[in-house]
């Protein structure tokens, strides 16, 4: 019997190099793959004019998630068409959630997969701080386990958060 992996996906490079590694480095005949694309709303909480039967913003609202969860379906046919090619068993999700973790670890019990495969951002420690870090949350949580493949060092990022005391 197969492994099944889960590998979140969205158009950025690192996420490209996280499904190069598990080709690379991990793939075996018999394994299943579950692309899964993330889209986290973006909503600015406006007020709604309730005397209007449908405020501009709302529909402003609704078409930005409709172009996001159709930007996330082409992502997911790219990379099955990938996977179909390689020969390798795949399926493609959109899942719609302001956290893109607890996203990624429901789908991966949904989908009772063996293992996660996350690409790093990359981010400097401010940036985790105030972002936080998915995969970070994703390797603290999951009950499978977890790879994550990091940026290359001339990627990374250059600011380094340095600590100051008065004492």
């Amino acid at each position: 019997m197969g492994r099944k992996y889960l590998l979140p996906i969205d158009p950025s490079e690192n996420c490209r190099r996280a499904v190069k590694f598990y080709n690379e480095n991990l793939r075996r005949e018999d394994d299943s793959l579950v692309f899964l694309h993330v889209v986290e709303p973006n909503f600015k909480s406006p007020t709604v004019n309730i005397s209007t039967d449908t405020d501009p913003s709302v529909r402003d609202m609704s078409t930005q998630m409709e172009s996001a969860v159709a930007a996330g379906k082409m992502l997911g046919h790219k990379y099955l068409s990938w996977g179909r090619e390689e020969g390798i068993t795949c399926k493609a999700l959109v899942h719609v959630d302001s956290k893109p973790g607890v996203a990624i670890l429901k789908v991966a019990k949904e989908n009772k997969v063996d293992h996660i495969i996350v690409a790093s951002r990359g981010l400097n420690a401010l940036g985790r701080t105030l972002l936080g870090s998915v995969s970070s949350y994703v390797v603290h949580h999951a009950t499978v386990p977890v790879t994550v493949v990091p940026c290359p060092e001339d990627e990374k990022p250059s600011g380094t958060v340095r600590r100051f005391s008065l004492y």
